[in-house]
């Protein structure tokens, strides 16, 4: 399982630790006993007795679930082949590429076939609407513009083995869209946000925490 991120200068790998938020939630810590616990108080009333069978119940039956489950990898999800765009596409290339293949993210290649970076629709909109990506306006560019100036670049890949849990994790954590899939440097799938909501539904005991 690897995360590599890769441009037009090749690519590099990415730790884990990276990516990802730390974990917010502390170590707990033994407290001071304020008072004992009186006999009465400890002394359940009916009701009180039903739930906490109820709970108990509840608590076998999850432990009877399997607690070990394969890992999804992204080579099982992924789309492939991939609808990609040549570096020396026009943005006018992309808006056609959208409506023919009816895809939201575009990995962007050059000529040798090499990843050097992603588009999305939503990129595209925002450079046509002439507002950045912190929303603000800018003056619109005149004739046909290359996609190289509005793709993001390096992008984020992963490898075909990576967990979805992570990749899942990603998308929330980064906002990311779609995650290219490479091997060897060579784009070989890419994961969006709908594959993993498929996954979901084709697999629905799927943990996807980590």
């Amino acid at each position: 399982m690897t995360f590599f991120v890769q441009g037009l200068n090749g690519h590099e790998r990415m730790p884990l630790e990276k990516m990802f938020k730390e974990k917010m939630v502390e170590k707990t810590e033994a407290v001071t006993p304020v008072r004992a616990v009186d006999e009465k108080e400890q002394q359940e009333s009916p009701a009180e007795s039903r739930h906490q069978h109820h709970a108990v119940e509840a608590y076998q039956s999850v432990e009877q679930l399997p607690q070990s489950r394969p890992a999804l990898h992204a080579e099982q999800i992924m789309s492939s082949p991939v609808v990609t765009l040549s570096s020396q596409a026009t943005v006018d290339d992309a808006l056609a590429l959208y409506r023919r293949r009816q895809v939201r993210h575009l990995p962007v290649v050059s000529s040798a076939d090499q990843l050097v970076g992603m588009v999305s629709d939503r990129d595209v909109l925002r450079h046509l609407a002439g507002v950045t990506e912190n929303y603000r306006r800018q003056a619109p560019q005149e004739g046909e513009v290359l996609i190289a100036t509005v793709m993001t670049s390096p992008v984020l890949t992963a490898s075909p083995d990576t967990d979805v849990r992570y990749i899942a994790r990603l998308f929330v954590e980064q906002r990311v869209g779609a995650l290219p899939i490479v091997t060897d440097g060579e784009l070989t799938g890419i994961i969006a946000r709908s594959d993993v909501l498929s996954a979901v539904m084709r697999h629905y005991v799927l943990e996807l925490w980590v």
